[in-house]
């Protein structure tokens, strides 16, 4: 069987408190154990935050690649290294927190400096956009203090998003979503084990 590389990424700023980040170690340990990944690169967003857009950035983020100025491939370094860590990565494994119904905003951050036109996407002749990193495999863990079930059904923005996101702008990506839910129940344990079951 051909080894893999897998990036993990860590959103969270509660460290070893932290339930998605326990949950996204339980995935990568998992995969380590069946021997499915050989090399695991950590990225600890709450560490080395990305950068939010701003006009200079987005404006480079849209600009062909080829054209860019000196300054504009500077202020791109960080969102360089992104796309280099997911370009050499076989699978992802992507842990956040639910805050407020969404990803964390380091997460969210994180996948916006990954997004380039004319570097993860570009259009055909017949103007179909088309993803330039395909065949990635995502695993998402996410942690939240109450439950999906207790919610309408249309309130579920975390999974949806970064299965439409990476399908659209990176390339065509299957996504596993696992969730350890309750955390602020009273008498809370996580149990990751029961969680990847079926993994």
């Amino acid at each position: 069987m051909t080894k893999k590389t897998a990036l993990h990424i860590i959103s969270s700023a509660r460290e070893n408190d932290s339930y998605s980040k326990g949950l996204s170690q339980a995935i990568v340990d998992k995969l380590a154990g069946k021997h499915e990944i050989d090399t695991v690169i950590e990225r600890d967003l709450t560490k080395g935050s990305p950068p939010f857009l701003n006009g200079d950035l987005t404006g480079a983020f849209y600009k062909d690649p080829r054209s860019l100025t000196e300054a504009e491939r500077r202020l791109l370094e960080y969102a360089d290294s992104v796309v280099n860590d997911v370009s050499n990565a076989d699978i992802l494994v992507l842990g956040t927190p639910m805050y407020n119904l969404g990803m964390s905003a380091l997460l969210k951050a994180w996948i916006d400096q990954l997004v380039r036109f004319g570097v993860t996407y570009g259009y055909d002749e017949n103007g179909a956009r088309k993803g330039r990193l395909n065949g990635k495999k995502v695993y998402l863990a996410i942690a939240s203090g109450g439950r999906l079930e207790d919610w309408p059904k249309d309130h579920e923005f975390i999974a949806s998003h970064v299965n439409a996101v990476f399908n659209a702008y990176v390339g065509s990506t299957e996504t596993h979503t696992f969730r350890v839910e309750g955390t602020a129940m009273p008498g809370f344990q996580a149990d990751y084990e029961k969680i990847l079951a079926h993994l």
